[in-house]
C-alpha cells in the first residue's frame, strides 16, 4: 500500500509556508471558526464512515442500502458493483446522491486475507437534512481485507476481529460554501460483535511528525489539517450506528484541537442516548494567536 508519507513528503514545508494568523480579533468569531472546522472534520468521517459500511454490505450480497439501488456486472474485467444514492439515509437525517462502484478482479475472493478492491466515490452529496448543509465526495480508495474473514462470521465464533484498512489519495472534499479541497486518508477499521457489530477506527499512517494519522488535507478556511486518532474512534450498532468513543487531534498551522467523543451534555462519558437524542463531544484547542478555548458540542 503506498504511504500516505510519499503523497506529503513535503507535509512539514508546507506548513511552513502556508502559516497563517487567525484572522480574527474577538473571540467569538474565533470560536465560531474552530467549530466549523471540528463540526467538518466529524461529518467528514462520520460520511466516510458511512460509505464504507454500505461498501461493506454490498460486498456480503446486500442487494440493496438505506436510500441507493445496487447493480452488479458480472461480465466485464474488472467487475463492478455500483450503488447510485437517491433517498435518504436509514435515520432519515441525511440523503444522498450520488454513487459508489467497488472494482475487484474476477476469481478474487473478498474473505481471502490480504484480498482487496477499489472503492470510487463519484459525486457523492450528503445533505444534512436539518440545515440543507452539503459535503461531497469524488476519488478512489484501495480497501483491503488484511485478516480475511467474514462480518457475517463474527456473531458465530469466525474471525475476530476483521480488520479492513482504507487508503485514499487525492480524495476531493467539497465543502456546502463550495470550497473543495484535496485529502489524502489512511485508516484501519477493526470489526468486533457485541450485540452489534462494534468497529474500532485507527489512523495508520505518519505526516509532519505526527503518528496515528488518518487525514491529511486542508479546511475550507485554506488553512492544511492534520487529523490523527489518540484513540480508536469507536461505531457501535447497538447505538444506532453512532460514534460512542474515541478521540481525534487536528493539527493546523496556528494550533491543535482536540476532539473527545461520547459525552453528555456535561462532558462526561455517558452510553447511548435516547432515541432522537445527541452526543457530544468536547472541543478544546490550545495555539499561538489566540487563548486556550474550550466548549461541549452536540454531534
Amino acid at each position: 500500500m503506498k504511504s500516505l508519507a510519499l503523497v506529503i513528503l513535503f507535509a512539514g514545508a508546507l506548513l511552513a509556508c502556508s502559516k497563517k494568523t487567525s484572522p480574527f480579533n474577538n473571540t467569538a468569531a474565533f470560536a465560531s471558526e474552530l467549530q466549523t472546522q471540528a463540526n467538518d472534520e466529524i461529518r467528514i468521517s462520520t460520511e466516510l464512515g458511512a460509505a464504507f459500511n454500505d461498501v461493506d454490505s454490498v460486498i456480503a450480497n446486500a442487494t440493496s442500502v438505506c436510500g441507493g439501488a445496487v447493480t452488479v456486472d458480472s461480465v466485464d474485467t474488472p467487475r463492478r458493483i455500483t450503488v447510485v444514492y437517491s433517498g435518504n439515509t436509514c435515520d432519515a437525517l441525511r440523503s444522498r446522491t450520488g454513487s459508489i462502484t467497488i472494482s475487484y478482479t474476477p476469481g478474487t475472493s473478498w474473505t481471502t486475507a490480504g484480498d482487496s478492491v477499489t472503492v470510487t466515490l463519484t459525486s457523492l452529496v450528503i445533505t444534512r437534512l436539518a440545515d440543507s448543509k452539503t459535503l461531497t465526495f469524488n476519488g478512489a480508495f484501495i480497501y483491503k481485507n488484511i485478516s480475511g474473514g467474514s462480518l457475517s462470521g463474527l456473531s458465530s465464533g469466525g474471525t475476530s476481529p476483521v480488520v479492513h484498512t482504507l487508503a485514499g489519495y487525492n480524495v476531493t472534499v467539497t465543502y456546502d460554501n463550495t470550497t473543495a479541497t484535496n485529502w489524502q486518508f489512511s485508516r484501519q477499521r477493526s470489526y468486533t460483535y457485541n450485540s452489534g457489530l462494534v468497529i474500532s477506527t485507527l489512523g495508520i499512517d505518519s505526516a509532519g511528525g505526527i503518528g496515528s494519522v488518518a487525514d491529511w488535507g486542508a479546511n475550507r478556511f485554506g488553512n492544511s489539517i492534520i487529523t490523527a486518532f489518540t484513540s480508536p474512534l469507536l461505531v457501535n450498532q447497538g447505538c444506532s450506528w453512532r460514534v460512542t468513543g474515541g478521540q481525534a487531534t487536528m493539527t493546523n498551522p496556528i494550533g491543535i484541537s482536540t476532539l473527545t467523543f461520547g459525552l453528555d451534555s456535561t462532558g462526561k462519558t455517558t452510553g447511548c442516548p435516547v432515541s432522537g437524542g445527541h452526543y457530544y463531544y468536547q472541543l478544546s484547542w490550545t495555539g499561538d494567536t489566540e487563548s486556550p478555548y474550550s466548549a461541549v458540542l452536540s454531534y
